[in-house]
């Protein structure tokens, strides 16, 4: 069990992402059956350099939250996804949102371990990890309107429909906070 910020999730664990983190990375981005519901599976080559930029952007001194006068920014999160007695199984990533009290959530699993209800394990982890950033009243996730098993995993965590993208996506939102009726049919 992980505890996260004071929740848990049976056999799930978050690791900060690091250079250790690129075969994962490399097999989610270029394996059509992951990146079906995200856009086009990326080449070798395309998903090192995205692996590439992404450590340089994380290792820049930005690492703690920036407050100005009106808004409170943070910077981005990721994960890597570890399963007990198995090892990695995907990625997870905290990203702020359109404004300073959003934070949008994202996941992703390698093919043998969708389907098993760990994508809504993982989703609580990062509602719980969201709920710790400070600020946060609002969470959201872009996911595609084929995805029906993710979709299905949001309205079980309190999700709906906020917005129809023109890209074929739909944004969900549910406040960080659910009242106490919608929060006990989680």
């Amino acid at each position: 069990m992980l505890a996260v910020n004071g929740t848990s999730q049976p056999g799930l664990t978050l690791q900060a992402l690091d250079p250790a983190a690129e075969p994962l990375f490399l097999a989610l981005f270029c394996e059509p059956q992951v990146m079906r519901h995200i856009g086009p599976a990326l080449s070798i080559t395309q998903a090192r350099a995205r692996f590439n930029t992404l450590l340089q952007h994380l290792q820049q001194p930005a690492s703690l939250p920036v407050t100005t006068a009106t808004t409170t920014s943070w910077p981005a999160a990721y994960f890597q996804v570890q399963l007990a007695g198995v090892g990695a199984i995907g990625l997870a990533m905290l990203l702020p949102g359109a404004n300073a009290s959003e934070a949008e959530l994202g996941r992703m699993l390698l093919p043998a371990w969708q389907q098993q209800g760990l994508g809504t394990q993982l989703s609580r982890l990062l509602i719980a990890q969201a709920g710790c950033l400070g600020g946060i009243e609002t969470l959201s996730k872009r996911i595609q309107q084929q995805n029906l098993a993710a979709l299905h995993s949001a309205a079980k965590l309190g999700f709906k429909v906020s917005a129809e993208l023109a890209d074929g996506f739909l944004r969900l939102s549910r406040p960080l906070k659910l009242n106490p009726a919608e929060e006990s049919r989680k």
